[in-house]
């Protein structure tokens, strides 16, 4: 029990395991369904790992609960990404690749199955397969290989292949892009609308005609050829407005199996006016040239109300932290309305700030306004105030009026972890806490629980907020409805600050994944 403990507490050391008692090798814990091992695995403990491994701990964890394998494959990507070092160590020493977790909520799943959930590096996912690992095992009716197919992750599914064909594959995949390439110019010559200017070459000036043929012809002297591979798809008698249809009707039959599969149905029922306005603004801006960012996921994240929860107590005054938040506020309320109609938008609070009329749906451009009235004083009392300021204020009083249009994901940015004066009721735990009573009251109310999504990002570098953060993904409880992001916001940021598509398309990523996947063990 002791050396249990240890191991979950990060205290172990070598002396612990000299002369050890054979019978305690065979130790489980039944409330976390957890060895020795696998709780040092959970806590992302690669030294403690190390030590049980060496004194002869099973690294299949006694085939019981949760086996270690799987638990790394199961744990998100932190920034020192131990996870996969952790997965390595395990596979060196044997551990059973397909070993499922026989946790009856965990649904049977394989150490592969996680790995893809969680988004592990192709090289993980090859050397699960290397070392046995069967994409193609059911789980519930899907699969490894199934996930990834609905990931869209080419790379996933070539990481997967056998190893002997991964190699041969790649070639293959070269062909079919260089097709899919030259057909993809085929068909842009005769449907692309570009500003004539544009294609042939000069500045584009305002009242610059149009014209549909040709146009990357006329820039680049590139005619293309439609390859055999994608006749199906492209239509030499095909025009522009036909495939505008076509790609209406199928983003929205994919909405609706979104819809259908996430229970969605009660906030989106069939022909939705909203639905319907979505999903022709997408399709209208995939057709903008400027445009760098996926239709399907700002159609996808226009089904969720984007409620940010600033960080605005005085440490924001820190390295600059209170600009970069007002970038990213900007960025992210552009990305979120991108899609939605004009008179839908973001709800933006705060810790400490009053909340004004103008905090709710503003414009890109008024942003800045609001963040330049912020005064960045006074506490983190960030789990006190996201209940009185955001479900209070927003989620649970259209609940008990019934008039919840759609779901809920609060975006949370901070740079420290939680404190108030000595009169506040605010502690480490304050935020788990309302956490897990927003989904309570939710199920009251007959909804589930991820009916309200939140995730939590760290701006700054304060080690006692990544503790706070850490402690925060350990909650099984919280595990469906929470979402720690891995990246530091702002450090991220300011690398891709010089490109601007690439900023977006992240942005983008962070606030897909708590609605793509929720948090994983």
């Amino acid at each position: 029990m002791e050396i249990y403990e240890l191991a979950k507490n990060g205290g172990l050391k070598e002396e612990d395991l000299k002369h050890l008692d054979s019978r305690k090798l065979n130790y489980f814990n039944t409330d976390d369904q957890l060895t020795p091992l696998g709780v040092a695995v959970f806590k992302r403990n690669l030294k403690a790992a190390q030590l049980l491994l060496k004194h002869g701990y099973d690294p299949n964890g006694l085939g019981k609960g949760r086996p270690p394998l799987w638990v790394a494959c199961g744990r998100r990507k932190s920034q020192t990404n131990v996870e996969e070092r952790l997965i390595q160590l395990l596979l060196s020493k044997n551990a059973g690749a397909n070993l499922r977790s026989q946790v009856k909520d965990d649904e049977g799943s394989t150490p592969l199955m996680k790995a893809v959930e969680t988004r592990k590096s192709t090289d993980v996912l090859s050397s699960l397969v290397d070392h046995g690992a069967d994409p193609d095992a059911d789980v519930g009716g899907s699969s490894p290989r199934k996930l990834a197919e609905k990931q869209n992750r080419l790379d996933a599914l070539n990481a997967m292949l056998p190893r002997s064909k991964r190699i041969s594959k790649r070639v293959l995949e070269v062909a079919k892009v260089t097709g899919f390439v030259l057909s993809a110019v085929y068909w842009a010559n005769k449907n692309l609308k570009v500003a004539a200017s544009a294609a042939a070459g000069t500045a584009v000036v305002v009242g610059a005609g149009y014209f549909l043929k040709d146009a990357i012809k006329k820039r680049f002297g590139w005619t293309g050829k439609v390859d055999e591979g994608m006749k199906k798809y492209i239509k030499e008698e095909e025009l522009f407005s036909d495939a505008k249809a076509e790609e209406k009707r199928q983003l929205k039959k994919r909405m609706n199996k979104i819809i259908e599969d996430k229970g969605l149905n009660r906030f989106f029922p069939k022909d939705n006016p909203f639905l319907e306005k979505v999903v022709d603004r997408a399709v209208n801006l995939n057709r903008d040239p400027t445009n760098t960012l996926d239709p399907n996921d700002l159609t996808h994240l226009a089904l969720y109300q984007p409620i940010l929860y600033c960080d605005d107590s005085g440490s924001m005054k820190d390295d600059q932290r209170k600009d970069r938040l007002n970038d990213l506020a900007q960025r992210i309320t552009s990305i979120t309305t991108r899609v939605v109609p004009d008179n839908e938008g973001i709800e933006l609070r705060f810790i400490n700030a009053k909340t004004t009329g103008q905090m709710s749906k503003p414009k890109v451009e008024e942003i800045n306004t609001i963040m330049e009235k912020i005064p960045f004083d006074g506490w983190t009392e960030i789990g006190t105030n996201l209940k009185k300021k955001v479900l209070q204020d927003y989620v649970y009083k259209h609940l008990d009026a019934g008039t919840l249009q759609r779901p809920v994901l609060v975006s949370i940015i901070t740079d420290g972890q939680p404190n108030g004066d000595r009169n506040s009721k605010e502690t480490t735990e304050t935020l788990q806490r309302v956490i897990a009573e927003c989904g309570r009251t939710l199920e009251y109310h007959g909804y589930k629980r991820d009916v309200v999504r939140f995730q939590v990002s760290q701006i700054g570098d304060d080690p006692e907020a990544e503790k706070f953060l850490n402690k925060l993904q350990d909650d099984l409880d919280l595990k469906d409805t929470l979402y720690i992001t891995s990246d530091r916001l702002d450090e991220k940021f300011k690398d891709l600050h010089e490109n601007q598509a690439k900023l977006e398309q992240w942005l983008l990523r962070i606030l897909m994944e708590p609605i793509v996947d929720a948090q994983s063990l």
